[in-house]
């Protein structure tokens, strides 16, 4: 009971603020991937509140009235009107519940200026979404290596594989994902299933000009390496200057940082996925990225996109 008011009272507080879609902040990423990492250092840089997975089948309201699937594929061109409004009240805050509204304080959706949605399950839907919102800030298209995605997944162990069956095959637009069904099917490994559903997911919003222009694409691994250059690289899309205090918040876990998880040296961070494959597991999840002509990530620990490539290390 006491949840539920404290839901009734901040749908209430966004209500009145009355918050329109093309101001949201919106994160795009992955379940494991570091973003509520990367959320809580936006959230720290101006007065602000997140919304928490609101396309959650589970737990966020009205999700699966609608229709969606656990990793919704919508394409670019696609004519969906009640997703569209669905999605703009979203953005607006006007889907609060206990899940959707419990990462931040009361007192943070009461003060808040903008709203930041934490969304593991746009990306399907990201090229569709930047073609009919037109964001006054670039949403974030955060990325992470597939194979460290795999790991952290398996190791956190409630992100198996058992209900991908019913990704392949059910909702709207599913025949897009139906077309690699029987590869997915076909790989002999867990990890190699969550790589190849990354790569089936990602891949229009990777491949999408129009997605690369109207968002900015950050990657974890170089925000661990270079924090100071990619903040500044982020605002600077926004045209603003960097808050005070961000940088000082890099360098703390989340709250979703499993216990012992974080490594003091930022490669060593980045590379913890090494050392829980080995060179044969490493060579079939290699395959799997040759499959689905991916060019963001290799075997390599480091992102392969010109502008993200280190020479330092």
């Amino acid at each position: 009971m006491k949840q539920a008011l404290r839901a009734r009272f901040i749908s209430m507080a966004l209500h009145l603020k009355a918050f329109e879609p093309e101001d949201a902040m919106l994160l795009s990423c992955d379940p494991r991937s570091g973003s509520t990492w990367l959320s809580e250092i936006l959230c720290a840089s101006r007065p602000s509140a997140v919304i928490w997975e609101p396309f959650h089948l589970d737990n966020a309201p009205g999700v699966r009235d609608l229709g969606f699937s656990w990793r919704q594929y919508i394409p670019a061109e696609a004519d969906w009107p009640e997703a569209e409004r669905f999605i703009r009240g979203v953005l607006c805050g006007a889907y609060i519940n206990q899940w959707t509204g419990w990462a931040s304080p009361v007192a943070d959706f009461v003060r808040a200026e903008h709203l930041l949605l934490k969304c593991c399950r746009a990306n399907g839907f990201l090229p569709w979404l930047v073609r009919r919102v037109a964001f006054r800030r670039k949403p974030i298209h955060f990325l992470r290596h597939p194979f460290a995605i795999a790991a952290s997944q398996l190791r956190m162990g409630n992100f198996g594989t058992s209900g991908m069956e019913d990704i392949l095959s059910h909702g709207r637009y599913s025949a897009y994902l139906s077309e690699h069904a029987d590869y997915i099917r076909g790989l002999g490994s867990d990890e190699e299933r969550i790589v190849a559903m990354w790569c089936l997911i990602q891949k229009p919003a990777l491949s999408d000009e129009v997605t690369q222009k109207r968002t900015i694409r950050m990657h974890y691994e170089t925000l661990k390496i270079y924090p100071e250059r990619e903040v500044a690289r982020l605002f600077h899309a926004w045209g603003e200057p960097v808050p005070d205090g961000v940088l000082a918040r890099m360098d703390q876990a989340s709250r979703m940082t499993v216990d012992g998880a974080l490594i003091d040296d930022p490669m060593a961070q980045v590379g913890k996925w090494q050392r829980e494959f080995s060179d044969r597991q490493v060579e079939r999840l290699s395959r799997v990225l040759t499959h689905f002509e991916m060019r963001e990530y290799s075997e390599a620990l480091l992102p392969l996109t010109e502008d993200t490539l280190i020479k330092d290390y």
